[in-house]
């Protein structure tokens, strides 16, 4: 029943899915195509095309969560919640298929990425490292465990926004917000952000370790974030390791999801 559902869900998304590839490659083009003009001109069109290419999976993620939230709870809502599936069963369809189309957007913006480090090799004279240079620079830096590693949790905090994002939407929809109408779901994306940023402070204070550069490696050193507030400087070359609480987070905010669309749905 989910690979239907998925299925499903990609014969309706995939038109405006499409276009915003194409938008987003439209506006990468035309950026490139100032690249040889030079100055100011080149500066603008590298910003554009770069900061294109980024937003691309932010983009997809909410397009795919305005329709969780048409779907599920507008004009089509009853439709979706009448089919004989659990609602459990739906949402996982409905968030495997984002979580589906944020990794396929993060493959075009790394292609689009490669296309634009062309046009710039070509245009400027001063071009940033390809893939071989990272990768060498990255082995050179830290045991293949550890670029895995941190490839993985790359990819993780790339999941972790649709979960916020349905959960929200799909809280914001139970009868206790009933009152608030729309306003449901940013009330409780507002509560779920101000909860990441205090319980990764916390984290933060409860594990003081973080990854980085340990002579000529990278490696795990300590990370006090009390002795980094108090001194009053920044170890922007460490990622502190209590960030990984988000993910704690949302894996609570993915079972709640799951028993709102099992129980607890207020169609308005």
């Amino acid at each position: 029943m989910t690979s239907t559902l998925l299925k499903h869900e990609w014969l309706r998304t995939r038109a405006p899915l499409g276009a915003l590839f194409g938008i987003i490659a439209l506006v990468v083009l035309l950026g490139c195509l100032l690249l040889p003009l030079g100055s100011i001109l080149a500066t603008f069109g590298l910003i554009v095309a770069v900061g294109a290419a980024i937003l691309l999976v932010p983009a997809a993620q909410f397009l795919l969560t305005a329709d969780f939230w048409r779907s599920g709870f507008g004009r089509t809502g009853y439709f979706t919640q009448s089919l004989p599936v659990k609602g459990g069963t739906v949402f996982r369809a409905k968030l495997g298929w984002n979580v589906i189309a944020s990794l396929a957007a993060l493959v075009w913006a790394v292609v689009l990425g490669l296309v634009i480090r062309q046009v710039a090799v070509w245009s400027l004279d001063a071009a940033p490292p390809g893939p071989r240079e990272l990768w060498q620079q990255a082995t050179d830096a830290m045991p293949a465990w550890m670029l895995l590693a941190l490839a993985l949790l790359f990819l993780a905090y790339i999941v972790v926004w649709p979960i916020f994002y349905y959960f929200s939407v799909s809280i914001g929809h139970e009868k206790r917000f009933a009152g608030l109408g729309a306003g449901g779901p940013i009330v409780v994306f507002v509560g779920v952000y101000l909860a990441v940023q205090v319980v990764t402070f916390l984290g933060l204070l409860v594990i003081p370790f973080g990854i980085g550069m340990d002579g000529n490696q990278l490696g795990v050193i300590p990370f006090h974030l009390l002795d980094e507030m108090t001194v009053g400087t920044s170890s922007s070359d460490v990622m502190p390791l209590g960030v990984v609480v988000v993910l704690v987070i949302a894996a609570v905010c993915l079972w709640r999801s799951v028993r709102s669309w099992n129980h607890k749905i207020a169609l308005r």
